[in-house]
C-alpha cells in the first residue's frame, strides 16, 4: 500500500513553510501497523523540527527525485536531531529491523546537525537498501558540529548503499560504523569538513570502523580530510579481570569501568604480549551477575588458547574490520584543515587519498583489497596503509600527491598505552602506476613481507618524486623494514646518481631479507642495498650483477659484457671493462671472442687479481693467468688483461686491413671493506 503524506489524513505542505515532521511520521506509523508499505514523498521542501523514526518492518520511504527536501530545522533552543532513523528500540537484544529502504530525496541541513549521528541513520537493519539519497549539510563545519551524511551502524547487514550523494557535512559522508555484508556502489561524497580542532581528519568521504564483507565499489571522494578511511575502532568499554572468582581459561568475572549494554558483551578482546596485539576471545556467554558495579560473568569455548589471569585488561566489542574492498572511484584532492586559532585560522597541512590505519593500540585489520583506484592530488600520501595485514593493493594509479603509496607500522605507543608494536604485514602492491608524486613513489617503515610487483614508478620532471622507492623506520624503536620483495619494476625518469631504493640512514635501515630483482641506470655498486640472492640489471650497458652474500651497498658480483671492433687496425688498444670502488678487492674471469669478416676467430680466457685502497690507484695482485689453451685462426691477433688508472682493462690486438670484432664477457667477484 501507498502512503502519500500530502494526502488526508496527513496533509502535509511540502512548501518550506509549516513543519511537516508529524505528518510525515504518523504515515510512517500507519504503514508500521498495517505490516508495511511504500510511505511517498512528493516533491517539496518539508522542514522538520523532530526526527522521522522507521521502526517496522517493510516500510519504504520514496521521494520523487532529489527536489524531495527533508530539511532539519530545530526550533529555536532546540538541539540538532537525527533527521531519519530506521531503527527499532535498543535494548538487550541486538535491533533486527528487516526488509526496509529509501530512495530518491534529499535530507538537508540548514545549520549544525546532531553529534556522531547521520543524517540517514541505518542501525540494526537486515535485507535494506538506500538508493539515490542526497545529504547536504552547509560546507563549513556546520557550525562546529559532528555530524554524518549516511551512517549504518548497530551490526546492520545485507544492505546496499547506491547512487547517493553527500556534501558539505562535517563528519563521513557514508559511515560504516559497524555492519556486515555492505555495498556502497557509484556514490560520491565531497567537501566535508570537520572545524573541531582536535578532529581535523574526521571529515572524511567514506569511513568504515567495525565492519566485515563491505564494498565500494565506483565511488569518488573530493575534497574530504580524507577520501575513503578504514580504521580500527577497537573496542566501546574495557574492563578488567576479577580474582574472586579465581579465572580459568574457560570462565571469568570481568568488571567493567562503564555502563555497557549485553549487545557488546559476544566480542571480547585481551592483550597477548606474545603476539603485541589484542587476541579475540571466544566467548560462548555473557552474563551481568551484579548491575550496580558492571559485573558480567564470561564463558568461554574450550578452544580458548589466551591466558587468563586477574587483573587482566579485557576489551568489550573489540571488533576489528575485515574483508574490504575498494573497487575502481577515486579520491582527488582531499585535504585537512588545521583550525588554529591565530592568523591564518584555517591551515591546510595534509590530505589522504585512502588512510588505512587503527585508533585502538593492539587492534589490527586484515584482508583489505584496493583495485583499480586513482588517488590524485592529495596533499599527504595517495594510500596510506599502517595496523593491517593481508592486503593487496593492484592496478591503481597514484600520482600528484606527496607520497603514492605509504606502508607504516604504528609510532612509539603514548605513556600508559599498550605496547602495540610490529603491525603491518603481508602486503602486495601490483600492477600500479606511481608518478609524479611530490617527494616519493613509495615509502616503507618498519613493515614485513611485502611484495612490490609489476609496477611503473616514474616522473616526467625532476622536481617531482625525488625518491623511487624510500626505506626507513616509523621511529627510532622500531625495527627494520623486513622481508621486501621487489620484481619486475618500471623505474624511469631518473639519472644514475638516484639508486632505486633508498634507506634513510643507510646501514640501520637497509633491507636485510628478501629479494631484489631490479633494472635500473648504472652499476649497483656502492649505491645500492639489497639482500643476498637479489639481481640487478643495469639497462645502459645490458650488465647483471648478482648479490651473491651481504646486503650493504657493496659486493656485487658483476657478469659485464663489451663490446669492441679492431677495424683494420693491428695497433693494440685498451677497453674499460670494470671500475674498481675504494678500498674493495676484485678477481675478474674475462672470456674474449674475436671473429673476422673472412671467418677467422679466436677465444682467450683470462683471470686477474687486483686492489685498490682510497686514495691509491688500483695494482694488480700477482699475474694475469691463462686459462687454459687460447684457440685462434690467427696468431697475429692478441688479449691480455691490465690494472690501470682504477679499472681492469682489456688490450686488443686486430690485423692491419682486417675488421675485427671483438665480444668480451666478464665475471667481476668483489669484496669490499
Amino acid at each position: 500500500m501507498i502512503y502519500d503524506v500530502t494526502n488526508a489524513p496527513y496533509n502535509a505542505v511540502g512548501d518550506d513553510s509549516a513543519a511537516d515532521h508529524v505528518a510525515i511520521q504518523q504515515a510512517i506509523n500507519d504503514a508500521g501497523t498495517a505490516g508495511g508499505g511504500v510511505v511517498y514523498i512528493p516533491k517539496g521542501i518539508y522542514r522538520l523540527q523532530a526526527g522521522l523514526v522507521v521502526s517496522h518492518d517493510g516500510i519504504i520511504l520514496e521521494g520523487e527525485g532529489r527536489e524531495t527536501v527533508l530539511r532539519h530545522e530545530p526550533a529555536e533552543n532546540q538541539n540538532p536531531f537525527i533527521p531519519l532513523l530506521f531503527s527499532k528500540p535498543v535494548n538487550t537484544s541486538k535491533p533486527n529491523l528487516k526488509n526496509v529502504g529509501i530512495r530518491d530525496l534529499t535530507i538537508e541541513f540548514a545549520g549544525a546537525g546532531p553529534p556522531s549521528a547521520g543524517g540517514l541513520q541505518m542501525n540494526g537493519c537486515v535485507d535494506w537498501f538506500c538508493e539515490r539519497i542526497t545529504v547536504r549539510g552547509n560546507g563549513t563545519g556546520m557550525l562546529g558540529s559532528t555530524t554524518n551524511g549516511i551512517s549504518v551502524a548497530y551490526w546492520s547487514s545485507d544492505g546496499i548503499i547506491s547512487g547517493c550523494v553527500v556534501e558539505g557535512v562535517s563528519k563521513p559522508g557514508i559511515y560504516l560504523a559497524a555492519a556486515r555484508r555492505v555495498t556502497v556502489v557509484g556514490c560520491t561524497s565531497k567537501n566535508n569538513l570537520c572545524t573541531v580542532p582536535a578532529m581535523p581528519r574526521a571529515g572524511a568521504g567514506f569511513q568504515l570502523g567495525q565492519a566485515h564483507e563491505v564494498s565500494f565499489i565506483d565511488c569518488h571522494a573530493t575534497g574530504c580530510a580524507v577520501g575513503f578511511n578504514i580504521v580500527c575502532l577497537g573496542e566501546y568499554g574495557s574492563g578488567t579481570v576479577d580474582a574472586s572468582p579465581a579465572p580459568s581459561q574457560t570462565s571469568f568475572n570481568v568488571t567493567l569501568v562503564s555502563a555497557e549494554p549485553a549487545l557488546f558483551m559476544e566480542r571480547l578482546g585481551i592483550w597477548d604480549p606474545t603476539t603485541k596485539r589484542i587476541e579475540a576471545l571466544p566467548v560462548e556467554s555473557a552474563t551481568l551477575v551484579s548491575p550496580t558495579t558492571n559485573t558480567w560473568a564470561v564463558t568461554l569455548a574450550a578452544s580458548n588458547t589466551q591466558v587468563i589471569e586477574a587483573g587482566a585488561q579485557i576489551f568489550v566489542n573489540y571488533d576489528p574490520y575485515s574483508n574490504v574492498r575498494i573497487i575502481g572511484g577515486s579520491a582527488k584532492d582531499n585535504y585537512v584543515v588545521y583550525q588554529n586559532p591565530a592568523p591564518p585560522h584555517q591551515e591546510i597541512v595534509a590530505g589522504y587519498g585512502v588512510f588505512v590505519s587503527s585508533l585502538q593500540p593492539g587492534a589490527v585489520g586484515r584482508d583489505i583489497v584496493i583495485s583499480g583506484m586513482i588517488c590524485e592530488g592529495n596533499p599527504g600520501a595517495g594510500i596510506v596503509m599502517a595496523a593491517v595485514e593481508d592486503a593487496i593493493v593492484q592496478g591503481c594509479i597514484l600520482r600528484n600527491n606527496s607520497i603514492g603509496i605509504q606502508l607504516t607500522d604504528v609510532g612509539t605507543p603514548g605513556t600508559g598505552a599498550l605496547p602495540a608494536i610490529d603491525q603491518t604485514r603481508r602486503i602486495m602492491i601490483s600492477g600500479c602506476e606511481i608518478y609524479d608524486n611530490a617527494a616519493r613513489g613509495v615509502h616503507l617503515r618498519s613493515v614485513e613481507d611485502v611484495i612490490l610487483q609489476g609496477t611503473r614508478i616514474h616522473r616526467t620532471k625532476d622536481s617531482v618524486q625525488v625518491e623511487p622507492i624510500r626505506i626507513d623506520r616509523a621511529d627510532a624503536e622500531r625495527r627494520k623494514t623486513t622481508n621486501v620483495k621487489l620484481r619486475d619494476l618500471d623505474i624511469s625518469g631518473y639519472t644514475f646518481h638516484t639508486p632505486p631504493v633508498i634507506p634513510a640512514s643507510g646501514d640501520s635501515d637497509a633491507v636485510e631479507d628478501g629479494v631484489y630483482d631490479l633494472a635500473f641506470i648504472g652499476s649497483p655498486e656502492g649505491k645500492l642495498y639489497a639482500p643476498p640472492g637479489s639481481r640487478y640489471l643495469d639497462r645502459a650497458t645490458g650488465n647483471v650483477y648478482r648479490k651473491v652474500h651481504g646486503w650493504k651497498k657493496t659486493d656485487w658480483m658483476a657478469s659485464l659484457v663489451a663490446h669492441h671492433a679492431s677495424e683494420g687496425s693491428g695497433t693494440t688498444a685498451p677497453v674499460n671493462l670494470y671500475l674498481m670502488p675504494e678500498n674493495s678487492v676484485v678477481h675478474a674471469s674475462v672470456v674474449a671472442v674475436a671473429r673476422s669478416e673472412d671467418g677467422e676467430c679466436a677465444v682467450y680466457r683470462r683471470a686477474v687479481g687486483a686492489r685498490r685502497n682510497a686514495g691509491v690507484d688500483a695494482e694488480a695482485v700477482g699475474a694475469v693467468q691463462t686459462i687454459g689453451t687460447d684457440g685462434e685462426n690467427n696468431a697475429g691477433w692478441g688479449f691480455d688483461l691490465i690494472v690501470q688508472y682504477n679499472y681492469i682493462r682489456a688490450r686488443v690486438t686486430g690485423e692491419t686491413g682486417k675488421n675485427v670484432h671483438w665480444l668480451i664477457r666478464t665475471e667481476i667477484d668483489v669484496h669490499t671493506v
